[in-house]
């Protein structure tokens, strides 16, 4: 009698809400880049390779989350 109540117990416990997936509380949108044109000036270029490194950054913050996460 008693590996009865413990199975349905046990059966009871596995039913409820699916898990929720692993990777549903990451960030997972896309990195903005340079969106502007094309650079014309020293100036313009500079703030577009700023915007290019900081957009790269991002997105391997991003894989380097996934990866902690999948492993």
């Amino acid at each position: 009698m008693r590996r009865l109540a413990i199975t349905c117990a046990l059966l009871l416990a596995a039913c409820g809400a699916d898990p929720v997936p692993p990777l549903a509380g990451l960030d997972l949108t896309p990195c903005p880049g340079w969106t502007g044109g094309v650079p014309d000036t020293e100036r313009r270029l500079m703030r577009a390779a700023a915007a290019e490194r900081a957009g790269r950054l991002c997105a391997n913050a991003k894989l380097v989350a996934v990866r902690a996460v999948v492993k």
